[in-house]
């Protein structure tokens, strides 16, 4: 059956369902993150939180260390390396003064980064420390400038898998005590082949899992892959919330209508759990093109994908 035709029937049966199911998940018990400055058409950070969608943005990449100094900033939207970047500041604060976090995420696909060394690592967390967090060494950029970020994702899929768990280590040290969040962004497939030994530190305080471009725990007209692989994070995963990651392109691998990932076995199966955290949906182009989460919201008013005030811890 061709795709389109697939989804209009997901779609009839979704909306059939909206009639007679009870409301998918309890009201607060879901929040929805993403990705933003992964495409230059994913217009201002202050314009993403506020479409009330998001209780985190994460931006999008870090993704050029390991080999030179000082780690590169890529993001479509500005110019790190011409301080064009700065602007932005004003736009993190507004987000985060409305409730939603934002992260700084590190890694992503496409990028040329690894960890040589636990030194290396070590390294790089107080350069992260000072460039977006808590720090202020004067020697130091800040791209967004003043504004401090909500804490680090660890988005890997490139390099090795050593010394991540350094660098969260690090990442925590310098913290001392005060709010920062580590976020992992694995694939499905458990364990994670770079971040397997980072996330069982303990030290994360969510994983986003994302359950898509891989073959063995995707959405291929079957939950069952995703059902299994989520019961093994649920399990085997030391980390407080697991967010399920989903992609709002319809033509990406593993990609699940939303009427069908709100009514169908796999939420139903996970929404009871304790480590469930929300939906992470990448990206912000694309979420606002297709209206995916914004989908999820319609078709159920109890569904909370804006800040609810519930921490993920």
């Amino acid at each position: 059956m061709a795709l389109h035709s697939f989804a209009v029937v997901v779609v009839v049966v979704a909306l059939v369902s909206c009639l007679l199911a009870p409301p998918a998940v309890e009201a607060s018990s879901i929040n929805i993150s993403t990705y933003w400055g992964t495409d230059a058409r994913d217009g201002g950070l202050k314009n993403a939180c506020d479409t009330s969608l998001y209780s985190i943005v994460n931006i999008g990449f870090v993704d050029r260390f390991g080999y030179d100094w000082p780690p590169k900033l890529n993001i479509h939207t500005c110019n790190a390396s011409e301080d064009g970047c700065r602007n932005v500041s004003a736009e993190i604060e507004y987000c985060q003064k409305n409730g939603v976090k934002v992260l700084i995420s590190i890694g992503g696909p496409g990028g040329d980064y690894n960890l040589p060394s636990s030194g290396y690592a070590k390294m790089f967390a107080e350069y992260l420390w000072n460039a977006y967090l808590g720090g202020n060494k004067s020697s130091v950029d800040r791209p967004f400038g003043d504004a401090i970020l909500n804490g680090v994702d660890f988005f890997i899929q490139a390099g090795s898998g050593l010394h991540w768990d350094v660098l969260a280590k690090a990442l925590t040290i310098l913290s001392n005590g005060t709010q920062m969040e580590l976020s992992a962004t694995p694939k499905c497939k458990y364990p994670d082949k770079y971040l397997d030994a980072a996330i069982q530190t303990g030290l994360f305080d969510y994983a986003q899992v994302r359950f898509y471009d891989e073959d063995d725990c995707q959405y291929n007209g079957s939950f069952d892959g995703m059902i299994t692989a989520w019961d093994e994070w649920e399990v085997e995963a030391k980390v407080d919330k697991i967010f399920v990651g989903v992609t709002a392109n319809e033509y990406d691998p593993g990609y699940v209508d939303p009427y069908l990932l709100v009514y169908g076995p796999f939420l139903q199966h996970i929404m009871t759990s304790p480590k469930f955290g929300g939906v992470m949906v990448w990206y912000v182009y694309t979420d606002l093109q297709s209206r995916y989460s914004a989908k999820i919201k319609d078709v159920n008013s109890a569904i909370q994908t804006a800040p609810s005030g519930v921490e993920v811890e």
